[in-house]
């Protein structure tokens, strides 16, 4: 193991193990590399800003979409909305 790492331990339910390594498996990840990157996506979340989560219920079978919208944005009803439309169209190009 490369020096410039550390290693931790934590304890998970045995079905969440199953599911990080069946989802490391299909990016052709080991399951430690795949939470290692998990982790680095999630430490770049501003933590004072609180996510807008819009979903169905966790155990339904759902596509995630993440939308990281520009602070600049905020307050901006109007240039939100615009912005808003051209992602949705995107989504939607990118899904049919």
């Amino acid at each position: 193991m490369p020096k410039n790492k550390k290693v931790m331990s934590m304890a998970i339910l045995p079905e969440l193990h199953e599911e990080l390594s069946r989802y490391a498996k299909r990016r052709n990840m080991s399951t430690s590399a795949y939470v290692g990157e998990l982790i680095t996506k999630a430490l770049k979340i501003d933590v004072d800003e609180d996510p807008v989560i819009i979903g169905k219920d966790p155990d339904a079978d759902i596509m995630p979409v993440i939308l990281k919208i520009p602070v600049a944005l905020k307050g901006n009803k109007e240039g939100l909305q615009r912005w808003m439309d051209v992602q949705t169209k995107g989504i939607v190009e990118k899904l049919s």
